[in-house]
């Protein structure tokens, strides 16, 4: 009974994470404090698990965690915003704490992947009936107005909860290359993980995937092979640049753009204030100026007005944000975490789990994957599945260790 209730928990805190995918149908309020309550839920019960055995992707989760509850008291301090607003700014972040919950109950890989591929296809589906009944908003949140709109090229829609159909496109492709299993369905998934991004214009999303796709084709291929699929993936983006389509066009039209305004472009200058003019003092640029509360507390209406005056916003910086709102710590959490995502090794059929923090890596610098609601708890079953498999290895390799011991004094004693 209750691993079926922590089965039941895992399932439902992706969709609650997610806010229900933005649904515009539902209530905002309930939504809130429905996400509220899982998560003071979730670090009850993750809290007195909190210092496992330092290994892997422990130190830098413990780290994330310390650098944001210094942020909250940096939030205080500097920016007047009270402890009640930064908790409940701070409390989407908290979803970190379950990792460390997951880690205990040693809780199944192959049903947390299964977990997150029926959500993956969930996102498929909803994203095609959203653009089938667009403009109308059922789900997410338009970039301009209160429709979806046209823009390069098509009815934009960036569907929430985009770190699941991430992970569910690079767990096909890793299944469509190393399983004979279901691969209509694998295939089905891996070509609507190139379709979706495309249909969305957003062009990390898009460079994204299609570079750890190509990373994915060669890598186990030999060097003439690689020569030739590389080869073909630049004259297929040459030949792209030359075909007359609005949604190519549009992705040539803005990147050519934001090109001609080199260190003018928005983002730039975002970045650029965020790092050297947004933070007070030395302080806060150590340690972080904490999570505004958007729309309520002083500090989250000065972010927010950034925004109105002069078109900066935290979610246009990447991991800037990261930095300005809970500092150094912070970055070096994630640097630590991209690292190892290099360095631990993965059985072949896990190779996703390393796919996902790379997509990470790509997009950092100018998306918002590394703390948006959208991507967080994504993010800590990723890093809890790749942990976990990591931990089954060295206990595999500790125990063939010890067979051969065993084996070799019996040889001895036969003597």
């Amino acid at each position: 009974m209750r691993r079926q209730l922590e089965i039941a928990f895992v399932f439902l805190l992706v969709i609650i994470s997610f806010k229900f995918f933005d649904a515009r149908f539902l209530n905002d309020s309930i939504l809130n404090y429905l996400l509220f309550l899982t998560l003071i839920i979730t670090v009850i019960i993750s809290v007195p698990h909190v210092l496992p055995p330092n290994k892997g992707f422990v130190f830098p989760l413990q780290l994330l965690l310390v650098s944001m509850f210094i942020s909250i008291i940096m939030a205080g301090l500097y920016w007047d915003q009270s402890l009640l607003d930064s908790l409940i700014a701070i409390a989407p972040y908290l979803i970190f704490f379950f990792f460390f919950y997951l880690l205990h109950s040693r809780f199944p890989v192959d049903l947390l992947e299964k977990i997150i591929v029926i959500y993956g296809v969930l996102y498929i589906f909803l994203y095609a009936f959203e653009f089938i009944n667009s403009p109308t908003v059922f789900f997410g949140k338009p970039l301009w107005g209160e429709e979806f709109l046209v823009s390069r090229g098509i009815m934009r829609i960036i569907f929430p909860g985009g770190g699941v159909f991430v992970l569910t496109s690079f767990i096909a492709i890793n299944k469509l290359t190393s399983q004979e299993k279901n691969r209509w369905f694998w295939l089905l998934l891996t070509i609507a993980g190139i379709v979706i991004p495309v249909m969305q214009v957003t062009r990390q999303f898009i460079a994204g995937i299609l570079l750890i796709y190509l990373y994915h084709a060669i890598r186990s291929i030999s060097l003439s092979k690689k020569v030739l699929i590389f080869g073909s993936f630049l004259a297929l983006i040459i030949f792209l640049q030359n075909v007359d389509h609005p949604i190519i066009e549009g992705l040539i039209d803005s990147t050519r753009s934001d090109a001609r305004l080199g260190t003018n472009y928005i983002r730039v200058l975002a970045g650029e204030y965020f790092l050297s003019d947004f933070s007070p003092n030395l302080v806060t640029q150590l340690l972080g100026n904490g999570a505004p509360y958007f729309g309520v507390s002083n500090f989250g209406l000065y972010v927010d007005s950034l925004g109105v005056s002069q078109e900066y916003f935290l979610s246009d910086v990447g991991i800037i944000a990261v930095y300005v709102m809970f500092g150094v710590l912070a970055i070096l959490a994630y640097f630590l975490i991209f690292i190892k995502s290099f360095i631990i090794p993965l059985p072949e059929q896990f190779q996703y789990l390393k796919y996902y923090l790379w997509f990470m890596l790509l997009t950092s610098l100018t998306w918002y994957t590394t703390y948006h609601y959208h991507y967080l708890i994504i993010t800590v079953y990723v890093l809890y599945m790749y942990q976990a498999v990591y931990l089954e290895q060295e206990e595999n390799n500790l125990q063939l260790q010890e067979s051969e011991k065993e084996l070799d004094r019996e040889i001895l004693v036969s003597e």
